[in-house]
């Protein structure tokens, strides 16, 4: 009966977490005692055997590496829809449409070169570009500054996550009976699943109970009872992954919101900056030197430059227009005085390869695209990695998930032994019953 109740107690604790995160389903075994009917010593019977869990250590790593993936797919799509957001496609907006402007009033300019409306147009269509590039540069360099927050905030999740899996170890170190507790197996697993979300680890299970974690497979987070907690660094233009020893281990951070939220912030903005400055400091010389070789309305060659930027800081964030004046453009070239030579020049820079072949449109179009281009592979990539991950936990599920129609059988065959144990003690009952009778 003890046997029976004890496999009873399984199936309701199966059935009651059939919805807990990290529960693997107990499998609860009865082995039959050794019976002989010619002798006492072995009267047979049944008592209980060993407790065991369905978990399956390669199905957990299967979710476990999956969840990795998606994780960086899902972080890093969201940081590219930010950065779309900066470069808007629609026409006549952001960079594009500002130098779209900015040449149809120079050509305008170009039909009456004297004209001061016209030129003062030119100066405002300037101011309006180089603003445009300015708020670009911005938007750019808050999603530095947010990324660099959120990988600050993730390395906190994983190193509290590393911390509870020291206490679960810990626990279940104290006894060897601990590490069949199905209640800290569940809680200890729940831990790793989220943690996987966060970066890529492999977790090794030790013969105490506890479980070893080791972060990009190498650097040591959790061994038994003691953590390793990794450490930010801000390295100039880039973030760092120390160990608790300050050993750069960024290179082995590729997967999880951790790893995307890294090539984001390391790899990915840089690049976009870089491009922006080169756009924005090639335009600006390419006009400034198109107007510098003509002369001004006063017949003088110019003596300012229409734009200006610092490029230590960043081009695109410093471009302003100086104080150059109306009349102080040159609209004619040398030799031409009044003429529109140098403003027609000027308009053909709109049509000139000055970027390596491509235009000033051209080569910001490749920008864009770029982005676009690596926002849509990553959510087709998170939307296969999502598939896989349902599958992977479909097998799991199989593996180590409780499955009530199962459970409710199991149910019903351990009511057919108590009702047989039931009918055996009633007949040994009734035996005694009736040798009392005798003896009486």
């Amino acid at each position: 009966m003890r046997a029976l109740q004890r496999s009873l107690s399984v199936v309701e604790n199966n059935i009651v977490n059939a919805s807990t995160v990290g529960y693997a389903r107990q499998e609860a075994s009865l082995v039959a005692n050794p019976y002989n009917p010619n002798t006492n010593a072995t009267s047979g019977g049944v008592t209980s055997g060993p407790m065991a869990s369905s978990r399956d250590a390669f199905v957990e790593s299967a979710v476990w590496k999956t969840q990795h993936k998606v994780g960086y797919s899902d972080t890093l799509s969201a940081k590219m829809t930010e950065i779309e957001r900066t470069f808007p496609l629609a026409n006549g907006a952001g960079i594009t449409g500002q130098m779209d402007q900015f040449f149809s009033t120079v050509s305008q300019w170009s039909i009456a070169p004297n004209n001061s409306v016209a030129r003062r147009q030119v100066l405002d269509r300037a101011a309006g570009l180089a603003q445009s590039f300015n708020q670009t540069a911005l938007e750019l360099g808050d999603a530095a500054g947010r990324a660099g927050a959120e990988i600050s905030t993730t390395v906190q999740k994983i190193n509290r996550l590393t911390s509870d899996i020291v206490s679960l170890n810990t626990q279940r170190r104290e006894s060897l009976a601990g590490s069949g507790d199905a209640g800290l197996d569940s809680s200890l697993h729940a831990k790793l699943e989220e943690l996987a979300q966060y970066v890529d680890f492999t977790a090794l299970p030790q013969e105490d109970g506890s479980v070893s974690v080791f972060i990009g497979g190498q650097t040591a987070a959790v061994i038994g009872n003691h953590q390793w907690p990794i450490q930010v660094a801000n390295a100039g233009n880039s973030y760092q992954i120390l160990d608790s020893d300050g050993i750069d281990i960024t290179k082995r951070i590729d997967q999880g919101k951790l790893g995307a939220v890294l090539d984001f912030r390391n790899n990915l903005l840089p690049d976009y900056e870089t491009r922006l400055n080169t756009l924005a400091q090639g335009f600006a010389d390419n006009v400034n030197a198109t107007l510098n070789a003509g002369i001004d309305q006063t017949g003088a060659v110019p003596t300012k430059n229409l734009f200006t930027y610092n490029a230590g800081i960043g081009a695109a964030a410093t471009l302003a227009t100086t104080n150059i004046t109306g009349p102080e453009l040159a609209a004619a070239a040398v030799g031409d005085p009044g003429g529109n030579t140098n403003a027609l020049n000027l308009v053909d820079l709109q049509t000139t390869g000055i970027f390596g072949g491509l235009t000033s449109a051209q080569y910001f179009a490749e920008l864009t695209s770029n982005v676009g281009d690596r926002l849509n592979a990553e959510k087709t990539n998170g939307a296969l990695q999502k598939q896989l991950l349902q599958q992977a936990q479909s097998v799991r599920a199989e593996f180590s998930g409780v499955d009530i129609n199962i459970e409710a059988t199991k149910l019903l065959q351990l009511q057919k032994g108590f009702q047989a144990a039931g009918q055996v003690m009633s007949v040994l009952n009734s035996l005694t019953d009736t040798l009392i009778n005798m003896l009486r």
